[in-house]
């Protein structure tokens, strides 16, 4: 059976995949936006995955909300966009595992951090 502190780690080390994941996606993007015709959503996209790493590390749910919806778009995104060589589906082929990983966690971290709210209710109830 998992103590408190071992969960409290788990979360943890999802925060930080999340955000690793979302520094990730944030460059690619920024780094991206220098080969396609429509770089200025790319460079928002850039920043907006970067400023969710920074609030997914300052804690709450806001980031990981934030970078799900991002990953969310991305992959729906992935079947729209027209595709210039091998160089580009294999850009977009890494875009799209990585932000489904991205979603996953994402709803990981939302799950974990309702599932430590419940338990800290149930225990002040207890009280």
């Amino acid at each position: 059976m998992p103590t408190l502190s071992t969960a409290r780690s788990i979360f943890a080390d999802r925060r930080r995949l999340l955000t690793a994941i979302a520094i990730a996606l944030g460059v690619g993007e920024l780094i991206d936006s220098f080969a396609i015709s429509f770089w200025e959503g790319a460079v928002a996209f850039g920043i907006l995955f970067l400023a969710g790493a920074a609030w997914t590390r300052r804690g709450g749910v806001g980031g990981p909300i934030l970078i799900g919806a991002l990953c969310a778009f991305e992959i729906q995104a992935f079947f729209q966009w027209q595709r210039g060589g091998a160089a580009d589906w294999a850009s977009q082929i890494t875009f799209l595992i990585v932000s489904a990983i991205g979603l996953l966690t994402a709803i990981a971290v939302l799950r974990s951090a309702y599932q430590a709210r419940s338990a800290e209710r149930s225990v002040a109830r207890a009280v």
